[in-house]
């Protein structure tokens, strides 16, 4: 692999855009019809540096302004103020790789450009021409409307040196360099020499310095600016400018984010009142010089690299996105106010759809935006940016930007309009949600899924799910108002829809895609509400006299006994309790879910014949009959003892087992807790004894859950946690219970000691570490200690229970396992998933040819239909709760979605399942290329040749593909940032799993491996290479000839069977599977250009 551009010609570069969008009318992947289009959207016009550019948003220097087709692309989408990548005199430095981490709010540790200087002129020189021409293409104005805003750093002494004058000089003046790129493209676009493109391409910098650059070296580089190159400057503020109590008090404690500034970035950078100085100066300088002078704001935030992306030489890292978003705001709102309104400012700190409008009317000149798409949706999500400054303009019935400032501050004078505004944000957006860390865990989507060289599509929150649901498909329906079709779905996999509707843990929503677009999809909600629509009848199989008996009628038994009876199995349950169900029906509360659901789901089962015998425990004699009098058995039992807990004074009153509280709770009689309870533990079912102790201790008791690890680490639903905090409990983490502290017999108080986080350990949680002389005491009248559960299976020795969860086999002929009896303690959609896959292996057993159906696909989706999906954001609706002041009590606590919000909703689901292409978004350089295929199937042959000389064919197995999407990267555009790795929902990222494409052949010559292609009178020819191997692959008219070190292979171009072979350098034997790869990358890459 390589993390070196190789930037590619502007006729070659051309050549590609014209062809891709003469095919499918779109450009780098992105449909015609999101292209912003400057006519249909005059309001947006501003001025700036003395020209009307078609609208005030931009992409910050940075990843989405070094490349040409960067920036074209931004251009598209309707980015009019380009800041380019920052150009510094030391053009050759290596940058720490991988350098952005996007997973929620922005880092990266990669600062000024990575090619040398006049390769970025020749990129800049290179879009500014195609921008052009693309505005002449599409009938836009005459004037492309564009202003591309040079940035330099770092210090005064690098940009006096000759490679950074050379490049003021050509951005100043490029006409022979113009000329020479209209000599080079005219033969692909003749009417160029009809369009005015202006030799000069930028008029106008930011200045970049380095943190900690000293006051005076930045007025002396501004002023250099000004005075000498008569550029209109803005200079880049960091914002540090707060001061360390007000920007940790915004970053910290008002939003919650755990970003660590240092004290040294406070120290080393710009210090307030040296800014209003060097402010004050150079806006005198530049009214003399009758040129623009403004602020950048701001710049990134130094902040300590503590997480594992960045290398470990890798001290400091650079926050960005939403969590500098109000720090910047604020700092705007400082400096504003201090010159009364009167700063030219540029904004970049977090921007997107839904702030963008605001920023605005802050009186911000322009708005740029690098973090936001980086994420998936990409360049596309400025589309929207466009859609929703248009409604607020629509709204305030406003014709310009300068009027809907003035209406949103109800006030006519534009400067003060402005102040009233920033004003009024910079309060509010310290309120809003959407820059707020309340996630207990941080959002990731990557899974344990391989990624692979082809067929990488899957849904990641179907891979999640315990039962493999298939989530898009009952979204799909849905959302199309076919709930009938949706339900099937659900019971195909799932008979328990009313129950898991309301308490499953939903770890599939912990991986839906839409995580990273705005919030996850409400899959449980949308189930839940599908539960409550008319029941649908699976069709089931005639009966087959096979006798299966299920021990235990919890959610496991249950579900196995289900998938039995509709494949045509005589099922018997036996339970040893009165009820079925087990912990859902004994122990999950009644303000989670309730008895109706339960009592529907189990009457499914029920409604099929299975007979279930209640009060039936089964010991050593019952067990032995069983096997004896059924063909299978499958033990479902579940773990209704509450693990023990070694703390001294266990044995005081006081001390309540937290399942016996539950039963009793759930049964409404009296459970003995006191007013100031104490819950020990962090999984679900101490959620569910703190929940239910709230409940019971009254308006003046309390509730407090002791942990020994870290919030982010309890094993217990996230919903769950937060609803504990919701509702007022405090959670006591990093905190080891040591003792009970007892009084005539009588709980009085919890004796801990504070931990702190070690190394991680095998469950990948950091190992909680006691701190020494920490003890302290927390009264309390009740402790409920809640640290796991146990299995209490007596009938079989446990060695002979064992089995996984591949086959559920136990070591027990015809016998199997699965649910907490196989897992031990473990969530209902586990035990509900176990019940079905080993129902499916007794099945697979007994030779019964029975499966499901779910309804035929309906979808119909074409690329880009589904692309257009990708690049819109929208919030799930809120799920209606019962109020906090409302919890004291039992009652259910949320409501169902209606038929409209739950038509929404679905709708918001992306169709992961359909297509993927996060890494071609999310790509800023679109090195990661999605194409189109046919699914093969391809029977491969081998050839060998005997002692005698004689060659023989042979099959050699399948070379299949069956998805029509895939993924190729295109080396020449791939920097390794990183980014594709964050998003991509698989364990691994495109640029390193998917082939490696180069467009030139310098740099195939140059890597170590990967692919070209070439054109010649006699076909297409790709050609692969690795360390130790080069071979092709030429498609002519009538066939493919396949060369390599060891042979020369014509093969039919229908089949792919051997037509005819000649060994060479001594080989015996071929094979076809590199062969046949090259293939389809041939098919797929037809639409690329090469050098």
């Amino acid at each position: 692999m390589s993390d070196k551009f190789y930037p590619v010609s502007v006729k070659q570069l051309l050549h590609i855009i014209l062809k891709e969008y003469d095919k499918s009318q779109s450009i780098f992947g992105i449909p015609r019809e999101l292209f912003f289009n400057p006519t249909m959207n005059k309001k947006l016009l501003v001025e700036q540096f003395n020209q009307t550019i078609d609208s005030p948003i931009g992409v910050a220097a940075g990843p989405h302004s070094q490349m040409a087709q960067n920036i074209i692309a931004a251009w598209l989408m309707g980015a009019r103020y380009i800041e380019l990548k920052t150009i510094q005199t030391l053009d050759e430095l290596e940058v720490s790789k991988p350098c952005i981490d996007m997973q929620d709010e922005g880092y990266n540790c990669e600062w000024s450009q990575e090619l040398k200087i006049k390769e970025s002129f020749n990129e800049y020189l290179n879009a500014w021409v195609i921008i052009h021409i693309l505005n002449h293409k599409f009938g836009y104005r005459a004037e492309a409307g564009t202003i591309f805003n040079m940035s330099v750093g770092y210090n005064l002494e690098g940009i006096l040196k000759d490679n950074v004058q050379w490049f003021f000089n050509k951005m100043n003046d490029c006409t022979d360099e113009l000329h020479q790129k209209i000599n080079e493209i005219k033969v692909l676009y003749p009417e160029i020499t009809k369009i005015k493109i202006p030799a000069q391409i930028s008029n106008n910098i930011t200045l970049s310095t380095m943190h900690g650059c000293p006051a005076n070296e930045i007025e002396s580089i501004a002023g250099y600016l000004l005075n000498e190159k008569k550029l209109h400057t803005y200079v880049k503020l960091n914002p540090t400018l707060l001061g360390p109590e007000k920007l940790r008090e915004i970053l910290n404690k008002t939003l919650g984010f755990k970003t660590e500034v240092p004290d040294i970035a406070f120290e080393h950078d710009l210090k307030y009142p040296d800014a209003l100085n060097i402010i004050k100066s150079l806006q005198e300088t530049a009214k003399n010089k009758n040129l623009q002078f403004g602020l950048k704001l701001t710049n990134t935030l130094e902040s300590v690299n503590n997480k594992s992306v960045f290398g470990e030489q890798v001290d400091m890292m650079y926050m960005s996105g939403r969590a500098l978003h109000p720090v910047s705001i604020h700092v705007a709102q400082k400096l504003q106010q201090e010159f009364n309104g009167n700063l030219q400012l540029s904004f970049s700190a977090g921007a997107d759809a839904f702030n963008i409008s605001e920023i605005l009317s802050c009186g911000f000149k322009t708005v740029t935006v690098c973090s936001d798409i980086l994420k998936p949706g990409g360049y596309m999500r400025m589309n929207q940016y466009v859609d929703e400054l248009l409604k607020a303009l629509e709204s305030n019935k406003a014709n310009t930007i300068p009027e809907y400032i003035k209406s949103n501050a109800s006030i006519e004078d534009l400067k003060k309009a402005s102040l009233i505004n920033i004003e009024k944000y910079s309060k509010k957006v310290l309120n809003l949600k959407h820059y707020k860390r309340e996630y207990i865990q941080s959002p990731d989507i990557k899974t344990n899924r391989e990624l692979g060289y082809f067929d990488c599509i899957a849904a990641p929150c179907k891979d999640t799910c315990a039962t493999n649901q298939d989530i898009p498909d009952y979204m799909y329906y849905t959302s199309a108002n076919q709930f009938g079709k949706a339900y099937e779905v659900i019971l195909k996999t799932n008979p328990f829809p009313s129950i898991t509707g309301m308490v499953c843990d939903h770890l599939c929503q912990n991986k839906c895609t839409r995580i990273n677009y705005d919030e996850s999809l409400l899959i449980r909600e949308v189930k839940r509400f599908i539960s409550e629509q008319d029941e649908v009848k699976p069709d089931t199989a005639s009966k087959n006299n096979i006798k299966v008996a299920v021990i235990g009628a919890g959610p496991s038994g249950l579900s196995c006994a289900y998938y039995l009876a509709l494949a045509g199995f005589s099922v018997e349950v036996f339970e040893a309790n009165s009820k079925a169900g087990g912990m859902i029906q004994y122990a999950i509360p009644g303000f989670r879910l309730t008895n109706e659901a339960i009592e529907k789901d189990f009457k499914r089962v029920a409604d099929l014949g299975v007979e279930i015998h209640y009060n039936t425990k089964v010991d050593k004699t019952k067990f032995e009959l069983l096997k004896e009098t059924f063909n299978y058995l499958f033990i479902g039992v579940g773990a209704p003892v509450s693990a023990p807990i070694e703390l001294e004074g266990i044995e005081s009153k006081g001390v309540i087992d937290s399942l016996t509280f539950l039963f009793k709770a759930k049964k409404n009689e009296k459970t003995g807790i006191g007013k100031n309870v104490i819950i020990i533990g962090g999984g679900n079912t101490a959620m569910d004894a703190a929940r239910t102790a709230y409940r019971l201790v009254g308006n003046e008791g309390k509730v407090t859950i002791v942990y020994r690890r870290t919030i982010n680490e309890m094993p217990a639903d996230q919903g769950e946690i937060k609803a504990v905090l919701e509702e007022g409990m405090e959670i006591m983490e990093l905190t080891a219970p040591e003792k009970i502290i007892n009084e005539n017999g009588e709980v009085k108080a919890l004796l801990c000691n504070k931990m702190k986080s070690g190394e991680k350990d095998s469950s990948g949680r950091q190992k909680p570490i006691k701190i020494e002389d920490s003890e302290f005491e927390i009264p309390c009248d009740t402790i409920i200690p809640a640290i796991g559960q146990s299995l209490d299976i007596d009938f079989i020795q446990n060695e002979l229970l064992k089995a996984n969860t591949e086959n559920y086999k136990t070591q027990i002929e015809n016998i199997f396992i699965g649910g907490d009896a196989l897992r031990g303690a473990a969530t209902a959609i586990k035990a509900i998933g176990d019940g079905r896959k080993a129902a499916e292996q007794i099945i697979f057993k007994a030779e019964i040819d029975f499966k499901i159906r779910k309804p035929k696909n309906g979808k119909n989706f074409s690329k880009k239909e589904l692309m257009l999906k990708r690049a819109i954001r929208k919030y799930a609706p809120e799920v209606k709760e019962l109020e906090i002041t409302d919890r004291k009590n039992f009652k259910l606590i949320s409501e169902t979605l209606d038929s409209v919000k739950a038509i929404e909703e679905a709708g918001r689901c992306l169709q992961c399942d359909e297509i993927c292409n996060i890494c071609t978004t999310v790509c800023p350089n679109f090195a990661n290329y999605s194409y189109e295929i046919e699914p093969v199937k391809i029977q491969l042959q081998k050839a060998i040749v005997d002692e005698k000389g004689d060659i023989s064919i042979t099959n050699d197995g399948f070379f299949e593909i069956s998805q029509k999407y895939q993924i190729l990267n295109i080396a020449n555009f791939c920097n390794e940032c990183g980014n594709c790795n964050t998003f991509c929902p698989t364990n691994s990222a495109p640029y390193k799993e998917k082939p490696k494409v180069y467009l030139t052949k310098s740099s195939f010559e140059k890597a170590t491996g990967g692919f070209y292609v070439e054109e010649s009178i006699t076909g297409t020819k790709i050609i692969h290479k690795n360390l130790t191997n080069q071979e092709s692959l030429l498609e002519t008219d009538d066939v493919y000839i396949y060369s390599s070190s060891k042979a020369i292979v014509q093969l039919n171009k229908i089949d792919f069977k051997i037509i005819d072979v000649q060994f060479i350098n001594h080989a015996r034997e071929i094979h076809l599977h590199q062969a046949s790869q090259m293939s389809i990358l041939l098919k797929g890459i037809k639409n690329l250009v090469f050098e």
